[in-house]
């Protein structure tokens, strides 16, 4: 069995800003809609799999601790959006998800433990998020819903120059605008992933950086390498969390029913759609006309 870690706040956030404005008795469900939506195509595409929603969990975390301003630049989570987060945490229950949020800890913090902790089964990240990609190997894959395709190590290498397990290496020294990590001045992925190819590690690097020779990058590099340090402990993912959870295959409870209550009779009719082709496939599957 493969176990899915689903990053919700990605799916939430692309369902908000993507999709219009969906009011349905009076209240906005369009962030709902979205989500319920591409839970419903993940479902029908891993069959017979456990899921577990991997959630952020207030707003604070133990990166704030390390480093007040991180995220600090990013705007609040809008109201209507805040008013569906309890109905997507319902929606995620009638998938039969096995929903996971801790305080002061993000979503990616539990995907990293799960993926680490769960020895048992393979497990594959469904993310968009290149945070995430510091966690493949061998037992654990990336699954991107924005490309539909699985992430390869050449796509990693592509995008950061560097191989899964030096990601964290990379993004330390660039940093991350978004999230308000500072990482090194003038630095961006091709002059890091050039350093960290150089040198093997950011340790390494730091191991020599009384040695490099003498240029502008590098008197910049040797003035705030406390600051690669600094994003290094807020990009890497707390892969030791205590968390609980059950293994067994997701099974939806009531699904239907909290479809049709905030009005997604479309949603509905898509189940109902799959649910017949896979039963026409499995029947096939059984007098051997199809394997």
């Amino acid at each position: 069995m493969v176990v899915h870690l689903i990053d919700v706040s990605g799916f939430i956030y692309r369902a908000f800003y993507g999709l219009p404005s969906l009011i349905y008795e009076g209240q906005e469900v369009g962030a709902l809609y979205g989500f319920c939506s591409a839970m419903q195509k993940i479902v029908a595409m891993f069959p017979k799999s456990m899921f577990i929603a991997a959630m952020d969990c207030g707003k604070k975390t133990f990166r704030n601790e390390i480093y007040p301003e991180y995220k600090a630049t990013r705007k609040a989570m809008p109201e209507e959006l805040v008013a569906q987060i309890p109905l997507i945490k319902e929606a995620c229950d009638k998938f039969g998800f096995f929903k996971i949020e801790k305080l002061g800890f993000e979503a990616d913090d539990i995907i990293a433990t799960c993926a680490k902790k769960i020895r048992e089964e393979q497990v594959n990240i469904i993310s968009s998020d290149k945070d995430l990609m510091q966690l493949m190997n061998d037992r654990t894959t990336i699954y991107d819903p924005m490309k539909r395709k699985y992430i390869t190590k050449e796509d990693v290498i592509k995008k950061f120059g560097v191989p899964p397990g030096q990601v964290l290496d990379v993004l330390s020294l660039m940093g991350d605008t978004s999230d308000n990590i500072p990482g090194i001045s003038g630095i961006g992925v091709k002059t890091a992933a050039t350093l960290i190819n150089e040198y093997g590690s950011l340790d390494n690097l730091i191991k020599n950086i009384d040695s490099l020779p003498k240029s502008k990058r590098n008197d910049i590099l040797k003035a705030e390498i406390d600051k690669a340090i600094l994003s290094r402990n807020l990009i890497r993912l707390n892969d030791d969390l205590d968390l609980e959870y059950e293994f067994k295959v997701s099974e939806p409870k009531g699904l239907n029913e909290f479809l049709l209550y905030h009005g997604f009779k479309s949603l509905v009719k898509n189940k109902e759609k799959q649910n017949q082709f896979f039963n026409i496939a499995e029947n096939l599957s059984q007098v051997g006309k199809i394997s």
